[in-house]
This record gives structure tokens, C-alpha cells and sequence, in this order.
């Protein structure tokens, strides 16, 4: 078996590492939850319409229900005055057919009787206020109006959601409107998460040291998967030997996935390698050519009669963690949850400053947003380097400086990876075009 330390890099270009990384996503099964449970899930099959929605032509608003023909030219000067001949209230029917200056009183949502195919809206009448059982209507603007035609959302049959599709409020609604309780979704993956070093120091422990670095990459991973929609597990904080680094993998040998944190280089303290290697670790590749990130290594370590457990070990920095988590982890969770999208927004923005990059790498810088003078201009969010927190915290998105480019002038437009819990920079208030 070739280890991991006699091994060369394989240096994959951003695309081919994305590609090898998704090539193994393969969604976990299914199962049933209660509709109200739902919220958050991904979707695994297409939900079709057991009927047609709405069932039958039905009015939009509180008005009287007449036939076009006999509106004519009624104005305030010259009202047409009709017979009321009944009511419909929402969920109630008309049995009768409309005829010649005959009217409905109809409410929102009530069936629109017969021979009927305009609702003309209360404001424009008299409210039956002149005579009993009469309606004088003062305006024919309503003519052909505010009938909602049965079948407006959908006919029976649609395919109105699609499997791989993530369930929000939205969603909910639309799956109650077909009756399709419970809801299947696809598995929630579980990610065992595990950082290592001896000089961190957990949040938990009961005397912190000044001389100690206080462990935050577990704590961002966690929170990364979480957002992703998976479940995280951690696994806490193995010290530099191999026998816990080996008793903490042990632990997480259950989840569908084992990210580990740190150790991802070739120094002497870095024994993940050595320790996945005993296991009989299946490397796919060990370094990406990208920056933060460059020692991210991917592969699977084997299961007796079950799957194999998918293996991220990203590089020890904050940043270098947050980068490769987003760039190649989080897309891969969502696929492996089943959902048909994967990618955050991509948007195009002006550089508001000079950049320099390496050019043999793919780099993605973390930046602020902000709009001057109707565009959206982007500026580093503080240092950046992969060592340091406090980038983290500010960024609006990523940018992407592509492999091949060595030199951003300012106002150059580039592509930023937008973070959903980024704060807000946009005015939508502020007509952008």
C-alpha cells in the first residue's frame, strides 16, 4: 500500500477536484416525515396534482356575478339595474344559470354560477341599497373581469414540485394544496467533524491558558454543516499522537462522512495521513490548486457491508477550512442530501482596489460588498491571511480570481460566491438599472 507521505501531490485543477468530489455523491435513501416536519428537507420524488386547482371557475372578490352582454355602457349617469336572484358564498354554489339582467351576490372565492362571466366588484354598485332585491350597477370597467378560471394553478396531473428540490414555507404550502401527506425527502447525511493539535484548546476546558489557542475550527465546521442541512457530530479535539487521533476517527466511524480538521501537510505532527492509512484509507487526491486551501485531501475509508464513509481532511487554518468547506464540502453534502441545488449565487461585482494572486492557483479571497454609484463594488474583508478569524466574520462573499491570472486592476469585474448569512448590502429600494 502506498502511503500518504510517498505519494505526490496531484495538484488537481478547481474543476477536476469538484468533479471527483461530486462524482461520489450518491444520495442516502429515503424516508417519510409528517408535512409540518418537512421544512428544510430535500424533496425525493415529484409530487404530481391528484386534482384540478382550482376546481371550478371562482370569483376574486366580493362583488355580483353577470353575463358581460348586459353591462353595456352603465356609468354613474346612466346605471343598469338587475335582478338579484341569489348568493354565493365561498365553498357554495349557484344551481341555477344567469340570464338576461339577472345578477349573483358572490364572495371571494365562491363557484361562479352559470351562464355568468364577470364579477362586478360591490364598489361599483349600489349595494341593493334602491330597491328590495334589485342591484343598479354604475360602471362596466369589470367587463370579462375577476373571474379566476378553474385550473389557474394547476390541472390534475402537473407535476408541481420536482424531487431534488429543498422544502421552504413556500413548498409547504404547495404540498398541503396536493394533500401529500407525510412528505418524502431524502436522508439528512451525518458529518463527524474532528480537529487536532496539541496547542488547541477546547471551549469546554475548565481553565483556559493564554498560551493555548482557543479551538474555533470545529465550531465553524459544525455550524457549516448544520447550514448545509446535514447533521454534524463532533468528535472534539485529537492530540498529536496516534493513538487518539485513531480512538476519535473510532467514534466517528458510524457517520456518512469524516471531515478532519488540521494535519494536512506534510509536517511531523500531521499523523491523520499515517493514521487513515492503517484503515485502509482510499485516497482520491491530496492538494487542489487553490488558495486558502492548497493541502485539502479527499477519499474514503472502507466499511464492511455498508457504505464507505466519505473522508474530507481540509487544512488547519480558519480560513483555509472556511474556503475549502464551501468550495468542495458544502456542495457535496447537498448532493449527498439530494438536493438538485448544489451551488451558492454567483454574482458579478467591480473590484474596488488593485489585487495580486498566484498565478498557477484558483483564489478566493474574502471581501466586503457595497454599491457606489448604482454598482456593486467589492474590497477585501481585512487581511487575508489563512491563519487569521477575523476575515471570516466580515465577508460578504468570495471572490473567485481564476487560475491563469496574476493581476486584478481596480474596477475589473469578477465573480463572487455569495454567503447566504452574510449581511445584507443591497438597497432593493434603489432603482439599480
Amino acid at each position: 500500500m502506498t502511503h500518504f507521505e510517498d505519494r505526490i501531490a496531484h495538484w488537481l485543477s478547481l474543476d477536476e477536484a469538484m468533479q471527483r468530489v461530486l462524482e461520489q455523491a450518491a444520495d442516502l435513501g429515503v424516508e417519510s416525515l409528517p408535512i409540518d416536519n418537512a421544512l428544510g428537507r430535500v424533496l425525493a420524488q415529484n409530487i404530481h396534482a391528484p386534482s384540478t386547482l382550482p376546481p371550478l371557475d371562482n370569483s376574486a372578490m366580493d362583488g355580483y356575478a353577470v353575463r358581460s352582454s348586459d353591462l353595456g355602457t352603465a356609468s354613474k349617469e346612466n346605471p343598469f339595474v338587475f335582478d338579484v336572484v341569489g348568493v354565493v358564498h365561498a365553498g357554495g354554489s349557484f344551481v341555477d344559470t344567469v340570464g338576461e339582467n339577472e345578477a349573483v351576490r358572490i364572495m371571494t372565492g365562491g363557484s361562479v354560477p352559470k351562464g355568468a362571466d364577470t364579477i362586478v366588484r360591490v364598489e361599483d354598485t349600489d349595494r341593493e341599497q334602491s330597491a328590495l332585491g334589485k342591484i343598479a350597477i354604475f360602471s362596466s370597467r369589470d367587463s370579462g373581469r375577476n373571474v379566476r378560471p378553474s385550473g389557474e394553478d394547476w390541472t390534475k396531473g402537473t407535476v408541481v414540485l420536482k424531487s431534488g428540490q429543498s422544502i421552504s414555507p413556500r413548498q409547504i404550502a404547495l404540498l398541503a394544496a396536493t394533500r401529500t401527506n407525510p412528505v418524502p425527502v431524502f436522508k439528512k447525511p451525518t458529518v463527524a467533524v474532528l480537529s487536532s493539535g496539541n496547542e488547541l484548546e477546547a471551549l469546554s476546558s475548565p481553565s483556559l491558558s493564554p498560551e493555548k489557542i482557543p479551538e474555533s475550527n470545529s465550531h465553524l465546521i459544525c455550524a457549516s454543516v448544520k447550514a448545509a442541512g446535514a447533521i454534524p457530530e463532533d468528535l472534539g479535539i485529537a492530540r498529536d499522537n496516534l493513538q487518539d487521533i485513531e480512538a476519535h476517527i473510532k467514534q466517528g466511524r458510524e457517520a456518512d462522512v469524516l471531515i478532519t480538521v488540521g494535519g494536512a501537510s506534510m509536517g511531523e505532527g500531521d499523523l491523520f495521513k499515517s493514521c487513515l492509512d492503517q484503515s485502509g484509507f482510499l485516497l482520491d487526491f491530496w492538494r487542489a490548486k487553490i488558495r486558502p486551501g492548497s493541502p485539502v485531501s479527499f477519499g474514503q475509508l472502507p466499511r464492511e457491508n455498508r457504505r464507505n464513509q466519505m473522508v474530507f481532511g481540509l487544512p488547519g487554518n480558519p480560513s483555509s477550512a472556511m474556503v475549502t468547506f464551501e468550495i468542495l464540502v458544502r456542495p457535496f453534502l447537498l448532493a449527498l442530501a439530494g438536493s438538485s441545488r448544489i451551488y451558492r449565487p454567483i454574482i458579478p461585482a467591480h473590484s474596488g482596489t488593485d489585487l495580486k494572486s498566484p498565478k498557477n492557483l484558483t483564489e478566493f479571497p474574502r471581501v466586503k460588498i457595497e454599491k457606489k454609484d448604482g454598482h456593486l463594488i467589492f474590497t477585501p474583508a481585512g487581511p487575508q491571511g489563512s491563519g487569521l478569524v477575523s476575515s471570516l466574520s466580515v465577508a460578504d462573499a468570495l471572490a473567485i480570481i481564476p487560475e491563469g491570472i496574476d493581476t486584478v486592476s481596480k474596477g475589473k469585474v469578477l465573480n463572487l460566491i455569495l454567503l447566504h448569512d452574510s449581511p445584507g448590502f443591497y438597497d432593493w429600494s434603489v432603482n439599480t438599472s
